[in-house]
């Protein structure tokens, strides 16, 4: 199983704005300020990923009710029962950050709809159920040499449903034992270790993150 994510703090925002939406820190903060100006999210600067007990968070995924992109998954939670969010961390200063009104595209449009659109599917699927998978491994025999195959199977694909991203990137097709498989190429290559990659923007957020270099306010 893949449990499904923690409430959304500041620098987890940063790192995802940056890598799913490609915006960078700078502009996503000024993007949110003005998203959270507007009364369309909680306070956007956080160190918190606890939820407080006070927050009702089903009325908070009501607001999504008639929504044109995801009345229907909202519905279905409902109606399944939301799932416990994660314990998480109370840093003691702001909630995490959650929508507080429902917006459409044309209500925001550009990099401030991407980014309320990334936080709010963030938020259903911190109370979405988790999302369970088969792990599959196919053992292949050419002449004398062995080989082997592993992926994934979907079983429910959970919180995934609504904020994306493949659990079964490796899907396999199906196999039966002692099936014959046809063999379409095959290829040696010989190569050298690579240095390692540049950091990229998240990486980097994240290192600062844990190494204590600036806050969630000065870090952008």
């Amino acid at each position: 199983s893949r449990p499904h994510p923690s409430a959304l703090n500041t620098v987890e925002m940063l790192k995802m704005a940056s890598t799913v939406l490609g915006v960078g820190p700078h502009h996503c903060m000024q993007l949110a300020e003005r998203l959270y100006i507007s009364g369309y999210i909680s306070y956007p600067r956080t160190e918190s990923t606890a939820y407080p007990a006070n927050v009702d968070l089903t009325e908070t995924v009501r607001l999504f009710r008639s929504h044109s992109i995801w009345s229907d998954y909202t519905i279905s939670l409902l109606q399944l029962g939301l799932s416990k969010p994660k314990k998480g961390t109370d840093a003691g200063d702001h909630p995490p950050i959650t929508p507080m009104r429902s917006a459409e595209p044309n209500d925001l449009g550009g990099d401030a709809w991407r980014l309320y659109d990334l936080i709010s599917r963030h938020f259903l699927a911190t109370v979405s159920p988790e999302a369970r998978f088969e792990s599959l491994k196919v053992k292949l025999g050419v002449g004398n040499s062995a080989f082997s195959l592993s992926g994934k199977r979907i079983i429910s694909a959970g919180y995934t449903l609504i904020s994306g991203g493949n659990i079964a990137e490796n899907s396999l097709p199906d196999f039966t034992q002692g099936q014959d498989v046809p063999i379409k190429s095959l290829k040696l290559e010989r190569g050298e270790t690579a240095p390692p990659p540049y950091l990229t923007e998240s990486e980097l957020i994240g290192l600062m993150e844990k190494h204590g270099i600036g806050t969630d306010a000065s870090i952008p």
